[in-house]
């Protein structure tokens, strides 16, 4: 007897034999609200993105609209002609944002519920967030980081699903788990581009984003692994299954040996781990519904799915302690004794620290021609800017570069408003220490 049809009877059998109701009836929700990408400043471009999922047991059709508003006030409307079962779309609404507290709310299948559902109660999601004004010092190396750890974090939640009674139902809410963390990952495209399309022309080309690039790839390439394992578990092709989970364990080897910018992945060990005890246990289960003796399938089961919403938690804390990594190698930029608040204002000293360098040096750039139009350097982990010249009042690209007692280059890239003219010297020619010239 195939393995599949050996684990599909055992299914029925735990299950009850009772399976869903065919109701017939589609049932409309509004599976996903989000305003990408993150930490975003006024006059950023946005894009408001909305998921609408048909949940229930009938298709949806003859037309529906999707309504989101801001702060009550229409935003777009939408109108989907039908939406097949257990079948989802994305609307994406283009917003440059604006500063402050915002209320975003989408209604499905509104204002007229012309729809017939099972349940009419969960066609509206509403999400809050923060606009911040245009910050003083923005680091791009920041950013691109903690891109990548939310996107991560946000793979290890959805691999946390409900756990029942019945196998049935747990291994479909496993199945949609599994496609959840895939989506989230490959979700990774879109948000590196809108983060990378804020960037200033000057830096659009530093290796950080070529970095970035691979990572994406990688990124993309365990959704698919994901989804894959997502396929053959709901088919009860565990053999398939350990082969692909064995693929997954590789790629998230990979990912643990990667370095973006200044930080480095290898928290993902501890992830790594987690997934072995998932393999283990995948293959014990595999080997008794061959028909080998040992523990109950129904406990072996109960414990695999366990362990792979373990795995989940366990990627979601790599994924802040990566984030949490990149906050605490980010350089520090003051206005003197104080922290930049909106601009840095000339009337002080910019004072950088960068922890860990013995040698550091910035270097600010044009945004528009990219032309280098200031730098200094300075022997130690803080870097102090007398206000004795003159640049003038605007954006600039900065680029820190430094050096630790180990020999190692370090390099942020990222973005200082300055306000009041004449009191940053002018750049002059200045003999470089060595070491510093490679740059």
């Amino acid at each position: 007897m195939r393995l599949g049809a050996v684990i599909v009877g055992m299914i029925l059998l735990l299950a009850g034999i009772g399976g869903y109701g065919q109701s017939g009836l589609p049932d409309l929700v509004v599976k996903s609200v989000r305003v990408s990408p993150g930490d975003l400043e006024e006059g950023q471009a946005a894009l408001v993105r909305a998921v609408i999922a048909n949940q229930g047991q009938g298709d949806a059709l003859g037309g529906f609209d999707v309504i989101l508003e801001l702060n009550g006030q229409e935003l777009a409307t939408r109108s989907l002609f039908e939406l097949k079962k257990d079948k989802s779309t994305e609307i994406q609404i283009p917003w440059k944002a604006l500063r402050g507290s915002h209320t975003l709310t989408v209604s499905v299948d509104a204002p007229f519920s012309r729809i017939r559902e099972t349940n009419e109660s969960n066609n509206k999601v509403s999400l809050q967030f923060v606009v911040s004004p245009v910050l003083g010092v923005r680091s791009f190396s920041l950013d691109v980081v903690k891109l990548f750890g939310r996107v991560l974090s946000e793979t290890g939640v959805a691999l946390h699903f409900k756990l029942t009674d019945s196998v049935f139902t747990s291994l479909d809410n496993a199945v949609n788990a599994i496609n959840e963390a895939a989506a989230a990952l490959r979700n990774i495209s879109l948000e590196f581009e809108l983060v990378r399309g804020s960037v200033p022309q000057a830096f659009s080309s530093d290796p950080l984003y070529r970095e970035a690039q691979a990572l994406v790839a990688l990124y993309e390439s365990i959704a698919e692994s994901f989804e894959r394992i997502a396929v053959m578990l709901s088919i009860g092709n565990f053999d398939a299954v350990l082969e692909n989970a064995y693929l997954l364990r590789a790629k998230l080897v990979e990912l643990s040996q990667k370095t973006l910018g200044d930080v480095r992945f290898v928290s993902l060990g501890s992830a790594v781990a987690r997934f072995d005890q998932v393999i283990a246990l995948a293959k014990e289960l595999r080997d008794l519904l061959k028909g080998a003796q040992g523990r109950s399938q129904y406990q072996v089961a109960v414990e695999l799915f366990n362990a792979f919403m373990a795995f989940g938690d366990e990627l979601s804390a790599c994924a802040q302690q990566l984030i949490r990594l990149g906050e605490s190698r980010a350089a520090l930029f003051s206005n003197g004794d104080a922290p930049i608040d909106g601009a840095y204002s000339t009337k002080h000293p910019l004072i950088i620290q960068w922890g860990g360098v013995m040698l550091m040096r910035i270097e600010l750039y044009d945004l528009r021609s990219g032309a280098l139009v200031f730098r200094s350097e300075e022997i130690g982990p803080e870097l102090e800017v007398a206000s004795n010249g003159s640049l003038e009042t605007g954006m600039y690209g900065y680029r820190l570069l430094g050096i630790t007692k180990h020999g190692v280059h370090r390099v942020e890239i990222g973005r200082l408003l300055v306000k009041q003219a004449n009191s940053i010297p002018p750049m002059s020619k200045q003999n470089v220490p060595m070491g510093m010239s490679g740059h």
